[in-house]
């Protein structure tokens, strides 16, 4: 056995052997899909370094065989700094980059196909610029429409909502449908009634004030979603993108050009994310009321 590798299972059981049974069983399952699912600060990013440990003893792939993406440059740091403990200095030819980072080399590798060469990342400036463009051209009826204080009040949310729909995928459609299937939910449940009477106040059945409080902020994000394309013609006429467009890019690329999908599943032999998210739809607290 190579020196190397004496050296990464020496260290790889001095870790393995402080897992919990759980933990081993994630670490354990090279093949097919695993998730663990555990709060901060319970050992998720150890795992991941363990599990990419456990692939190298255990399989012929190489450090460069295996994709590990996070979403900040932070956890990048954090992971190669868990797997040198384990490798040493392969641990810099494991890839590990945040979600943007993939994304811009597969762009940047592959620039014929993605035909983007024109086309310019969006400055901060620029980007509030593109907003009050968009809300300027809000009619008088549009429930995100101020008169009063501050008129670009709601460039902030709209942004922050437009990026978590490139980074989650969600398009205005399914976004609406969501809505409307929580709108059903809050139809059916009864914490929003009354169950009793109150004289001069309100009758027992009687919706309650939170009811119609979150029915306007749905109608209020119901009509941000309709401003999304809006906005992504605004930054198409000005020939700018965004960091999470390039995530979209790919994902199509992937979906539509099988030789690329195949030559990058042919280099990854095993991807591994960390602090993967699947977050609801109706909890976005972006407009208040």
């Amino acid at each position: 056995m190579p020196i190397i590798k004496e050296k990464l299972e020496k260290q790889f059981n001095e870790v393995y052997k402080n897992l919990n049974a759980e933990q081993k069983t994630a670490v354990d399952a090279l093949e097919g899909p695993v998730m663990v699912i555990a709060g901060p600060g319970t050992g998720k990013t150890q795992i991941l370094a363990a599990r990419i440990g456990k692939i190298l003893l255990d399989s012929d792939a190489l450090p460069e065989n295996i994709l590990c993406l996070t979403y900040t440059d932070a956890g990048v740091v954090a992971m190669r700094k868990r797997l040198q403990q384990f490798i040493g200095a392969d641990a810099y030819k494991v890839n590990i980059y945040t979600f943007h980072a993939f994304c811009n080399d597969v762009i940047q590798d592959n620039l014929s196909l993605f035909e983007k060469t024109s086309l310019d990342p969006v400055s901060d400036l620029e980007k509030v610029e593109y907003f009050k463009q968009l809300i300027d051209k809000f009619s008088k009826e549009h429930p995100l429409k101020r008169y009063r204080g501050d008129v670009y009040f709601e460039a902030d949310p709209l942004s922050n909502l437009f990026s978590a729909m490139k980074r989650e995928g969600w398009t205005p459609a399914y976004i609406g449908d969501r809505i409307d299937a929580y709108i059903q939910e809050m139809a059916e449940d009864e914490a929003y009634v009354y169950k009793t009477s109150r004289a001069g106040k309100w009758q027992k059945g009687d919706r309650k004030p939170a009811y119609f409080d979150e029915l306007k902020r749905m109608d209020k994000l119901r009509a941000a979603i309709g401003e999304f394309e809006n906005y992504q013609e605004i930054m198409r006429a000005n020939k700018r993108y965004d960091f999470d467009d390039m995530i979209n890019w790919v994902i199509n690329a992937f979906e539509e050009n099988e030789n690329l999908l195949l030559d990058y599943q042919e280099k990854y032999q095993y991807i591994l994310v960390d602090e993967f998210r699947i977050p609801a739809v109706h909890k976005i607290k972006l407009f208040s009321c």
